[in-house]
C-alpha cells in the first residue's frame, strides 16, 4: 500500500490534505468465498475543520473532515479513507457462487395448470403448509 499525503491550505486558507492511496487489498469474494484482490487507486482531497456546522469546505468544493480535540491521527485518517475507497461488495468479475441460487421449482416437482406446486410437495418441504387452510372456529 502506498499513501502520499500533502498537508497544505485551500484557496480560502483552510487547512487541507491532498494525496493519493494506491495498492492492492486482499478480501473475500462475496459470491464464491475465495480470495479476491481489489486494486485501490483513490485520490483524496479534504479540508480539515473542527466544527460540524462549518460549510466553507463544501463551498470550496472540498470534502470536510471533522477533527475532534484539534488532533488528527494519521493512521486513523488513512484507514478511514481506505475503507471509503473499497467497493460495497468485494467480488470477482466472473465467478460461480459457492452455492447455486434456487429461484424456481426443481423440474421433478408436479406443477398445476395455474403454475402452483402440488400441495403435497409443499407439505414435504414445509410441515406447516397444511395449517394455511385451517380456519378459526366461529
Amino acid at each position: 500500500m502506498a499513501v502520499t499525503l500533502d498537508f497544505t491550505r485551500s484557496v480560502g486558507g483552510r487547512p487541507m490534505i491532498k494525496g493519493h492511496i494506491r495498492g492492492n487489498i486482499l478480501l473475500e469474494c462475496q459470491r464464491c468465498m475465495q480470495p479476491v484482490t481489489i486494486a485501490l487507486d483513490a485520490p483524496l482531497q479534504v479540508a480539515l475543520t473542527t466544527f460540524e456546522s462549518d460549510e466553507r469546505p463544501e463551498q470550496e468544493g472540498l470534502e470536510a473532515w471533522l477533527i475532534e480535540d484539534e488532533r488528527l491521527f494519521i493512521q486513523d485518517f488513512v484507514e478511514d479513507e481506505i475503507l471509503l475507497a473499497l467497493p460495497l461488495v468485494a467480488k470477482h468479475e466472473q465467478c460461480e457462487p459457492l452455492r447455486k441460487l434456487i429461484e424456481a421449482l426443481p423440474a421433478d416437482e408436479p406443477v398445476t395448470k395455474d403454475g402452483q406446486a402440488d400441495v403435497a410437495a409443499d407439505a414435504k418441504k414445509n410441515p406447516f403448509a397444511v395449517l394455511k387452510n385451517w380456519k378459526k372456529p366461529e
